[in-house]
């Protein structure tokens, strides 16, 4: 049977973002601890099975932490289920404090902050960038044999 090539394997990709807010500014902030964060998402109910995380990164600065992260799924209706799911998932307060609180404890002084989910929205970029990230998604998924 011959081997797929990358080029007929066609996946969705949207980079997306979580932003909060911390008061007053950030001491030191474990972004290893706040990348996990993201690792936690498909265990909240309702997230689309087939849809996958990956591309993780974390940004911060004095007063913001900002998770970011590519969904990936080679179904276009499981990303568009994914984009809503996304969409209303922190807007249920108990998610919402659960995430504030996992952030606020990956700060070097948990009591000396507050922390306040303020915004999470999918990220709009390039088709290009869309396409050198779905590259290198499909190049890391044959480097962990996924998708043998």
């Amino acid at each position: 049977m011959p081997k797929k090539n990358r080029e007929s394997t066609r996946i969705e990709a949207h980079k997306l973002s979580v932003r909060f807010e911390v008061v007053p500014a950030i001491s030191y902030l474990d972004d290893r601890l706040c990348r996990l964060l993201i690792d936690f998402f498909p265990m909240l109910e309702g997230f689309p099975k087939r849809v996958w995380i990956s591309q993780k990164t974390c940004e911060e600065g004095l007063d913001f932490c900002q998770l970011n992260f590519w969904a990936f799924s080679k179904d276009s209706n499981a990303i568009k289920e994914f984009s809503i799911w996304f969409q209303g998932i922190f807007r249920n307060q108990a998610v919402s404090r659960l995430l504030e609180r996992f952030i606020q404890h990956a700060l070097e002084e948990p009591n000396e902050a507050e922390v306040f989910l303020s915004d999470w929205s999918r990220i709009h970029v390039s088709d290009n960038e869309v396409r050198e990230m779905v590259n290198q998604e499909l190049v890391l998924r044959q480097e962990k044999g996924v998708d043998k």
